[in-house]
């Protein structure tokens, strides 16, 4: 028997608008009490719906049907070395490190407590997908900005440092870098955001005047205590707020495209016009550029050295630059939002499900594929293939 097991959020959060309405779906009515959740209002096709997380592992139990395969949905409180060990491969979805650390610190008290035993456990575990040291490296944005820029992956110019080199540097030679940076032609304004950070905590921006570098100065010596590092970026004005700048969500199971959507500061959610949608975007040549850039993203390696395809990638993407097209990546992330609740698309999204838990299915069979394999020939050598993501990287504060 072969056990699948996926790591959840907690469906009480999911409730705030992140639930797959799905009391009309055959496939969802074996799925347990413990994870349906019920509303009074707000969904279209029932009172109730269940996480996206929940979703991927139903339809691989109660649709794909897999011979000698089981599903185990482990909760948060749940998630433990011995846990994940009894299963043969483990999946992250929308719940991992930094969803750990920023739900127990700022969001739900019913959390506190997991991010500690979470890091604990996911790297005692050698199972988890995606494996701990890829989980590292997309959740910093340090980390994963300059991979991109070391890797010709087209992104806004950015400046980054880790509160460490800032220690090291100190704060009046760390600024003097950062004004060189904001000093540099068509740079300007700029737009800072704390690494590790979600939904826009403690990101704002800043202007290239006396008034706004004192402001800047005065956010690196507070944010630098509070977080392990800053991003500055060149700032769009009315990025990802305006139809003049708009910023696209774009959808991947492994690397082919599913579907995308374009949502604003009020929570305003649209989707493109080739889509069915409202939203005026280059689809086409936005599609072909993802496509390429995805290809160039660190490859899912396995602690035994099992390579692995990728599950599920959100790109968001913008594509206006002062009245220009050129293309760039903002966010590139594994563990994300996957707007569900957006009724428009479900079509869409229904397809975007059963992708991901064929693609769980085919991941899981490949994983205990190459196990066999890489154990045979282990028999034979005692050399180690140890995971290889990036470029070996110069100055964190790289612009």
């Amino acid at each position: 028997m072969v056990r699948i097991g996926i790591i959840l959020t907690d469906p009480r959060h999911e409730a705030k608008g992140e639930l797959f309405a799905c009391s009309d779906l055959e496939w969802t009515k074996s799925v347990p009490k413990e994870y349906i959740v019920k509303q009074k209002k707000g969904l279209k096709y029932g009172k109730h719906g269940i996480q996206i997380d929940v979703a991927m592992g139903a339809y691989i139990q109660h649709v794909l049907k897999p011979k000698d395969m089981r599903v185990d949905f482990i909760m948060p409180k749940k998630v433990s070395k011995k846990r994940l060990e009894s299963n043969d491969l483990n999946f992250i979805v929308k719940y991992g490190l930094v969803e750990a650390e920023s739900f127990g610190k700022t969001l739900y008290s019913n959390m506190k407590g997991n991010y500690s035993n979470m890091k604990k456990s996911l790297h005692a575990a050698k199972n988890v997908y995606p494996p701990v040291d890829y989980q590292e490296l997309v959740n910093s944005k340090i980390s994963y900005y300059n991979y991109m820029k070391e890797n010709d992956i087209s992104i806004l110019p950015t400046f980054a440092m880790a509160a460490k080199e800032y220690n090291e540097l100190g704060h009046d030679g760390t600024m003097k870098k950062v004004f060189e940076f904001m000093g540099r032609k068509g740079i300007g304004n700029v737009f800072a955001k704390p690494d590790l950070g979600m939904g826009g905590l403690d990101a704002r921006p800043f202007k290239a005047t006396d008034k706004g570098r004192r402001e800047l100065s005065t956010y690196f010596r507070k944010m630098m205590k509070k977080h392990p590092g800053l991003i500055v970026q060149k700032e769009l004005k009315g990025f990802g707020d305006t139809k003049e700048c708009p910023e696209l969500r774009m959808f991947y199971i492994g690397d082919e495209y599913v579907y995308s959507v374009s949502s604003n500061q009020n929570a305003v959610v649209s989707h493109p016009e080739a889509e069915g949608g409202t939203l005026e975007a280059p689809l086409k040549k936005l599609k072909a550029h993802t496509q390429r850039m995805i290809k160039k993203l660190p490859p899912i390696v396995m602690p035994n050295g099992a390579r692995l395809p990728r599950l599920a990638t959100r790109m968001d993407m913008g594509w206006r630059v002062e009245g220009r097209y050129q293309p760039f990546i903002n966010e590139a992330e594994f563990s994300f939002s996957s707007y569900a609740e957006y009724k428009p698309i479900r079509e869409k999204f229904l397809d975007y499900i059963s992708s991901a838990a064929k693609q769980m299915v085919n991941i899981t069979g490949r994983y205990m594929k190459s196990r066999g394999a890489l154990a045979s020939r282990g028999k034979a050598s005692r050399h180690v293939v140890k995971p290889h993501f990036q470029k070996r990287r110069r100055s964190s504060s790289k612009s």
